[in-house]
């Protein structure tokens, strides 16, 4: 978690955007481990999802890009055999993510979105290749697709709350989302922890 706070490049640590670190961090762990429910659901599929060798790596973030390098030029050969098969497209769009290429992690996440649109993974990783983008109406479009998918999904309705009141400054939207968060008894209580720190917040505190 501690590395993937580092992803996040070109904001102040300040008030609430303190809030989008964690975010980032989260929600790329949520990535990796959604996608395993999608190999789950694909059974056919033979392509292995390392998540394990993301932790402890001998040689910290160096190492851990090295190896995701490795990774991507093994699935793009095995994109090569298998053009259609969207859970190499997937971990090919995590991968991307991993060494912080986001426009070609963007690209292929949109790939498996355009064959599976309730790919919930693909969505939340599309969320935050346009949060890292700055396009901050889509990233927030982006959650909002997963909450029609799944309305019990937590993390995505905190980004989507996160990005309203930070960015869009949908004040009152993004409340709500927080107060849904803490109402529905299917939230993680560490999610409802953080939606009620986040409705005591000041969105302006400096201003």
């Amino acid at each position: 978690m501690t590395n993937s706070r580092s992803d996040l490049k070109g904001f102040s640590l300040t008030g609430g955007q303190k809030a989008l670190v964690w975010l980032l961090g989260a929600s790329l762990v949520a990535i990796f481990v959604t996608s395993l429910s999608y190999r789950m659901n694909h059974p056919g599929n033979k392509v292995e999802f390392q998540q394990e060798s993301r932790g402890g790596m001998p040689g910290g973030m160096d190492a851990m890009n090295d190896e995701s390098m490795k990774r991507v030029r093994e699935l793009m050969e095995k994109m090569g055999k298998e053009p259609e098969n969207m859970e190499i497209q997937l971990e090919l769009a995590n991968s991307f993510m991993m060494i912080r290429a986001y426009d070609r992690a963007k690209t292929f996440f949109e790939k498996v979105i355009s064959k599976e649109p309730k790919n919930v993974p693909a969505l939340m990783g599309l969320g935050m290749c346009f949060y890292q983008a700055e396009q901050f109406k889509e990233a927030a479009d982006s959650f909002d697709r997963i909450l029609a998918i799944d309305p019990d999904d937590s993390m995505a309705r905190f980004n989507t709350g996160i990005i309203k009141k930070y960015y869009l400054h949908e004040h009152e939207a993004a409340d709500a989302e927080f107060k849904k968060i803490i109402d529905n008894p299917n939230s993680p209580e560490d999610m409802r922890k953080r939606a009620k720190e986040e409705l005591k917040k000041d969105p302006h505190p400096e201003q």
